[in-house]
């Protein structure tokens, strides 16, 4: 398994059993899950439980959803990473209220996206957002994912975007 390597302002690492907290306090902020399922924050099992796969998931498949670290500071401030998905492998991220509006999503996704193409050789990567989410929608524009198709989850419309292999040169397309 590897690990993303750190950009300017955050690192990545494993999953922790003393992240329970920390990351609890940012998947029970209503404002940080509007847009993430039903919109419900989640309990402390909850959050244990998705902590719990993503470290199954980093040990079986090589990748998960990675605690993002802000330089300076202890602490996870959220995470940003790949889960398995139908259609290929997904990337998603989730910041702390207190570090939105600066940049540090899409920092951290162009990071795991590299380390995804590069390291992990995937060659299609996947992004679902709920229609209403403006500032992920930014991101993915950032990002230049393809918008694919759009569906119902929950009640509610998800984009689906894509991101394929970028082409060395010399490489056929």
């Amino acid at each position: 398994m590897t690990i993303p390597p750190p950009t300017k302002r955050l690192t990545f690492r494993d999953w922790s059993t003393t992240d329970l907290a920390t990351f609890h306090a940012i998947c029970s902020d209503p404002f940080v899950m509007e847009f993430v399922g039903t919109g419900e924050p989640w309990s402390l099992d909850k959050t244990q439980q998705f902590i719990d796969r993503a470290r199954e998931m980093s040990e079986t498949l090589g990748y998960c959803q990675w605690p993002l670290i802000h330089t300076g500071e202890s602490k996870a401030i959220g995470f940003c990473g790949f889960i398995p998905a139908p259609d290929g492998v997904e990337i998603g991220w989730r910041l702390a209220r207190q570090y939105w509006g600066q940049g540090l999503a899409t920092e951290a996704a162009r990071a795991v996206l590299k380390h995804g193409f590069e390291t992990l050789r995937i060659q299609h990567i996947i992004a679902t957002v709920q229609s209403s989410n403006r500032a992920s929608l930014r991101i993915i524009k950032k990002l230049q994912m393809k918008a694919d198709s759009s569906f119902l989850r929950y009640g509610r419309e998800v984009l689906q975007f894509s991101l394929n292999t970028p082409q060395s040169p010399g490489q056929p397309s």
